[in-house]
């Protein structure tokens, strides 16, 4: 906290960063808007109609696992990253640790490869998303589409600067508004506290019987469903956070970024995601028997009304652009890690754009099937990755925490 969020109230502290070029904490910005995103509301809606109030216990372990994970990827790709030769910003995340770090070429092309695909795809999940919610309000698809691939072209073809300038303003916005409505209705069924944190802890360890409108969920279920939308919302061993965390130009040492990524993944689960169950469960909305992101506009109508509904649609179409923007970033550094070439890179990010109008004006669920498939290898990969490099982790942790966070230690751009 000392070095994170304590750090945001240091005027010249921050003046230096700035003036060094990215700071830390704007590529944390960046880094959070790709993170916060529809899993944290509609994912974390739909982990407690189909596990119960449980879930939420597991979608904290989740949580507190991804710091450590988060924290792991994003110091490694501080450690390996180097200066993008065909332009600015960093070649950074998986590739670049798996390929310097183990000397394993073809295991990075395996695991860029699949993220490269996954981000593309996932981009379509957004644009659905906000394509839906939009349409509650009767916006034409055609509307959506066309304003959505103008914003993400926009930013997109500026680059990573661009993106910090929209996120730096966006995601403190979009996090404090979502907040304070979430506070709004917990506040007002506050009486309800006592039995809302005995049927979460009560359920996390016994599965949740019947009530209501609710069916009732097995331990199993509420475990599986906690754990899968805690991954879903934070992106934990992914890497693709790993990337942008690696766009700060003014890293003092590769394990102050990470400390940036735990503080980022405790917003997103510990934070966010928390606000979107305590408002479901507060304002008992759960029990109703629908899913996904019906429960969280419920839960903000049942209170704020009208203001409820459009809070509702306001955030969730922030939260979806955001992760879109982030992602059109990562695509971009990671086609020119796999390729190394700039027209591909372009060619990559304009498929990207096309992708995101697709999802909104098409049916592609199918598609989701090969982006979950590449989440798994990834995962799998990365996780292997990072517990081969766990020596050079806990060196550049040792560094770090023995001299209290001020030692000066040089990347390996640095000392090229």
């Amino acid at each position: 906290m000392k070095h994170t969020l304590f750090s945001l109230f240091d005027r010249q502290e921050q003046a230096r960063k700035r003036a060094l070029g990215i700071s830390p904490a704007q590529a944390v910005t960046a880094a959070l808007g790709t993170t916060i995103g529809t899993g944290n509301i509609v994912g974390v809606a739909s982990a407690i109609a189909l596990g119960g109030p449980g879930a939420l216990v597991w979608m904290w372990i989740c949580g507190f696992v991804a710091m450590a994970i988060k924290y792991a990827e994003v110091t490694l790709s501080c450690n390996y990253r180097q200066n993008n030769p065909k332009g600015g910003g960093y070649l950074a995340g998986p590739f670049m640790y798996i390929r310097d770090g183990l000397h394993s070429p073809f295991l990075a092309y395996v695991v860029g490869f699949c993220m490269l695909v996954a981000m593309i795809l996932v981009a379509a999940v957004h644009s659905s998303t906000i394509t839906g919610t939009l349409g509650s309000v009767r916006v034409s698809p055609a509307v959506t589409c066309v304003l959505l691939v103008a914003i993400v072209a926009m930013i997109v073809v500026g680059g990573f600067r661009r993106l910090v300038q929209v996120t730096d303003k966006m995601v403190p916005f979009m996090t404090v508004f979502y907040l304070v409505c979430s506070v709004i209705v917990i506040g007002t069924n506050i009486g309800n506290a006592g039995s809302v944190f005995y049927a979460i802890f009560n359920g996390a360890f016994k599965g949740q019987a019947a009530v209501g409108g609710f069916a009732g969920a097995a331990l199993a279920s509420t475990i599986r469903w906690g754990l899968a939308r805690g991954v879903f919302s934070n992106d934990a061993g992914l890497g693709l956070q790993a990337i942008l965390h690696s766009q700060a130009e003014s890293i003092d040492h590769p394990a102050q970024q990470g400390m940036w990524a735990v503080f980022e993944t405790f917003v997103d689960t510990i934070l966010v995601c928390s606000l979107t169950g305590f408002m479901i469960l507060f304002s008992g909305v759960w029990q109703s028997g629908h899913g996904g992101g019906a429960l969280a506009s419920e839960a903000m109508t049942s209170v704020l009304g009208a203001f409820g509904q459009w809070g509702y649609i306001f955030a969730v179409v922030l939260f979806a652009l955001s992760s879109m923007i982030g992602i059109g970033e990562t695509v971009k550094v990671q086609s020119l890690e796999i390729f190394k070439n700039m027209t591909v890179s372009w060619f990559m990010q304009a498929f990207f754009i096309v992708v995101v109008a697709l999802g909104c004006v098409a049916h592609i669920q199918s598609a989701f099937v090969i982006a979950d498939m590449g989440n798994g290898i990834i995962l799998i990969l990365n996780i292997i990755s990072i517990i081969l490099l766990s020596k050079t982790l806990r060196s550049l942790t040792r560094d770090w925490f023995d001299s209290n966070g001020a030692a000066r230690k040089k990347t390996p751009v640095e000392a090229d």
